[in-house]
């Protein structure tokens, strides 16, 4: 699916024009050209039609720009850079909690989510036509894959109302239909409360009961299968209190969330991949870790951007399949680099993985996945040559942060080195002139299902002996020696490669350390950190050294904060209430908002949405 471009012939409605009474009497439709009512009639055509609500994901609104600073800026593992404050603010205001109704990134998100939406009802409206006949639905291998498409539409339809009502809140108008032809239902109000959720929940049911656990064809690997409806569903009983418009704190339901995720791990095909660092780039994609990932490619047909001769950028997210994310959150711009670097992990995850007595990380994940001291290399651009092709030289962290001005004689990066890092996670380890990027982002990770099973054994039954042995296997990934599967020279004789140093568990509770404690420069405290003393703490620890900034930390947060039985419910919030003093201690930029729960929970309604649909109205946080 990857590979193979077929969204551009999907027809996503047709809208007639009524000529006026001094025109001829004619017919002006061309009975030969596609139309809505002769195009779905193939299983091929109605295949497009699915692709269709599959390429709003890869939208400017979906994970090619926007998403990836939706999900992870409002997170205690990020802060803007002095880059976004000048060239991208948007992005710096989602991390300061200022984003206001006139964000564009707020109107692109929700519109592309919503056409998503539209695309998916689209798709299961044609499909239950099933116009000229076109599956044999007495045919077993026709219905197979009848019942398969409608499986990813319904799964699509139930993605878009999981993260409109994550980030909006569910007083948001919903449709399980498409828009009437008269456009009476353009304009719908917000669904009642509690309703999206029920929808949402009965989507990924529904969507797992007509998927399969794997594809056949490899052509169709990277479509949703039972698996990724399975974990979205888990992923919505255990973030009930805050996808619910009826429910509160301590709703969550895990014994639901339980049942479904000892599915996914019994009855599954997935286990977690040998080597941490494959997660992440573009050569092991929708591997056995993986439930569900956007796909991208690096596409060559569309404008691309050159340092030396921009092209149209915007054009990679209307028409291509290439993703922003290696160009905004990855390597920092330096003059080695030319990446816009928007955002950087802050010092309270850089602080969260675990270190032995001289203070060095022992940890391989905090190396796989960031640019950091004594971490990979990286292929810098050749600042001796005017050649864009010109080979990449291998340099270290303290020449990837390096910046020489020469009217004052002074490397301007060298008082934040140890404090600015970069994100390694879907990066390309070396300079390129053309940085379109076909990295899949990976949505969900079976190391996610075994943290979220962990989980459910601690509040569905208080079983902390089961909860260790599901948090052991992700930690012992951690622990392999991946030597023999360095396949960069970034990664070349790098001594975490050796792997095994991570102690056990039980070996933690008798440790005891504290982990993600910041101090300032000046010695105040700004992060308290969390001393490792009881599995829970181990648990939430082990979901910030896997799965940092992959989208789900502030998710993670919000659902801690409304568990009354987890004992740190009470201090879940304190990084993001301190999230300017960490903000100014890495970067001295200041502005950030102190977090507000009731406020800062959900995303403005974009003034577009309010500008265009009356019968709409704000949330708390317009």
């Amino acid at each position: 699916m990857k590979r193979i471009k077929k969204y551009m012939r999907i027809c996503l409605g047709t809208a007639l024009i009524s000529l006026t009474a001094c025109q001829p009497d004619m017919d002006f439709t061309n009975p030969s050209a596609d139309s809505e009512a002769n195009y779905y009639n193939t299983k091929e055509h109605l295949t497009y039609a699915v692709n269709g609500a599959y390429n709003m994901l890869q939208r400017g609104g979906g994970w090619a720009r926007w998403m990836p600073f939706m999900l992870n800026a409002r997170s205690d593992e990020y802060v803007f850079t002095s880059g976004a404050q000048a060239g991208e603010p948007e992005t710096a205001r989602l991390a300061m909690y200022t984003a206001n109704a006139d964000l564009g990134s707020l109107s692109a998100t929700y519109q592309d989510l919503y056409t998503m939406q539209y695309a998916a009802n689209l798709a299961l409206e044609k499909l239950e036509i099933n116009q000229d006949g076109a599956f044999d639905l007495n045919n077993t291998e026709d219905k197979a894959l009848y019942d398969r498409l409608r499986g990813e539409a319904i799964f699509l339809r139930g993605l878009s109302r999981f993260y409109l009502v994550y980030f909006w809140g569910d007083e948001i108008p919903d449709r399980s239909y498409v828009t009437k032809t008269d456009g009476s239902d353009y304009l719908l109000p917000p669904a009642a409360p509690g309703e999206i959720y029920k929808n949402m929940v009965q989507d990924f049911k529904d969507a797992a009961a007509l998927l399969p656990w794997q594809h056949t064809n490899a052509d169709d690997n990277g479509r949703a299968t039972r698996g990724s409806a399975l974990a979205f569903l888990a992923k919505t009983y255990m973030g009930r209190p805050i996808l619910d418009g009826t429910a509160k704190a301590g709703d969550a339901d895990w014994a639901a969330a339980k049942e479904v995720l000892r599915q996914i791990i019994e009855d599954g095909p997935y286990e977690l991949v040998y080597n941490y660092r494959d997660n992440f780039t573009d050569q092991n994609e929708n591997n056995i870790e993986s439930l569900f990932e956007v796909q991208f490619c690096e596409s060559r047909e569309t404008a691309g951007f050159n340092p030396a001769a921009p092209g149209d950028i915007n054009s990679w997210v209307t028409t291509g399949q290439n993703t922003m994310r290696i160009i905004e959150i990855t390597a920092p711009n330096s003059a080695v680099s030319t990446r816009w670097w928007n955002g950087m992990p802050s010092l309270a995850i850089y602080n969260e993985f675990e270190r032995d007595d001289a203070g060095n990380i022992i940890d391989p994940r905090a190396f796989y996945g960031m640019y950091i001291p004594n971490g990979c290399d990286f292929g810098g651009k050749d600042l001796n040559s005017d050649n864009v092709n010109a080979p990449v030289i291998w340099i270290g962290y303290d020449k990837l942060f390096y910046n020489w001005d020469e009217d004052k004689k002074v490397d301007t990066f060298a008082e934040w080195r140890g404090k600015w890092f970069g994100c390694r996670k879907y990066s390309k380890d070396q300079y390129e002139a053309d940085l379109r990027s076909g990295i899949n982002d990976r949505l969900i990770r079976y190391a996610d299902i075994l943290l979220m099973y962990a989980e459910c054994c601690l509040e569905a039954d208080n079983d902390e002996a089961k909860a260790k042995k599901y948090i052991q296997m992700v930690r012992d990934r951690a622990n392999h020696n991946t030597e023999t599967y360095n396949t960069t020279q970034a990664d070349a004789g790098k001594s975490y490669l050796k792997g095994g140093t991570l102690p056990t568990v039980d070996e933690l509770l008798q440790q005891k350390p504290v982990v993600g404690r910041v101090e300032g420069s000046n010695g105040d405290v700004i992060c308290e950190g969390m001393e490792l003393n009881s599995v829970r703490r181990i648990l939430k620890h082990e979901y910030s050294v896997e799965l940092y900034w992959e989208g789900w930390r502030f998710f993670n947060l919000m659902r801690w904060y409304n568990n009354p039985n987890d004992p740190d419910q009470s201090i879940m919030l304190d990084n993001l209430k301190n999230k300017n003093a960490l903000q100014v201690e890495q970067t001295n930029l200041t502005g950030t908002q102190v977090f507000d729960y009731s406020r800062h929970l959900r995303l403005p309604i974009p003034s577009t949405e309010l500008s265009t649909n009356t019968n709409m109205h704000g949330n708390s946080a317009n």
